[in-house]
């Protein structure tokens, strides 16, 4: 076997590793969100980024047999450049979920989420907790861990619609898809 071939082994076997880790860690958070008490947990976030974290691991695995000879000895030997791109892909989901909230990205191929209204009195201060305090349609939920997938397999797909509003061409971006 070649040293590519033994390398792009290594790195999958970490890949494949490290994907167990997070589906465990999925099931014990969904665990956990089911029998917390209510308004503790904010599930729609938390279940963009594993979306996009699996989307990372996934684009990861999908270019292994084109990357560099350089890039595969890295990532063979290193344990934390295998677990960044995954990571970074799920922040980035999470950057797109907040953009779907804000309505910044919208658009029939998009959720659109509505406020919750827990409070209407006007005692009730609204603070950085409220752009999480939102609901949508199960269509809409399905629609935000597609795009987190994708935002995790294609870090490109986030950092364009982020380039478009650094452009200037920001209100109302609706990608290509």
């Amino acid at each position: 076997m070649t040293e590519k071939l033994q390398a792009i082994r290594k790195i999958s076997n970490r890949l494949a590793a490290a994907l167990v880790v997070l589906v465990l860690l999925v099931i014990g958070g969904a665990f956990f969100a089911h029998y917390s008490p209510e308004g503790k947990i904010i599930n729609a976030p938390i279940a963009a980024f594993a979306a996009g974290i699996v989307g990372g691991f996934v684009g990861l695995q999908r270019r292994l047999k084109s990357m560099s000879d350089d890039d595969l000895t890295l990532l063979a030997n290193s344990w934390v450049f295998v677990c960044l791109s995954p990571f970074v892909g799920g922040i980035l989901a999470v950057v797109l979920y907040v953009l779907f909230v804000s309505t910044l990205v919208s658009g029939d191929l998009f959720p659109k989420f509505v406020p919750d209204i827990r409070n209407p009195s006007p005692e009730f201060q609204k603070g950085f907790s409220e752009i999480f305090a939102v609901h949508g349609e199960s269509v809409d939920y399905a629609k935000m861990m597609f795009w987190s997938f994708v935002a995790g397999f294609s870090e490109r797909f986030v950092t364009d619609i982020i380039s478009k509003f650094e452009n200037g061409s920001g209100s109302g971006v609706k990608p290509s898809t």
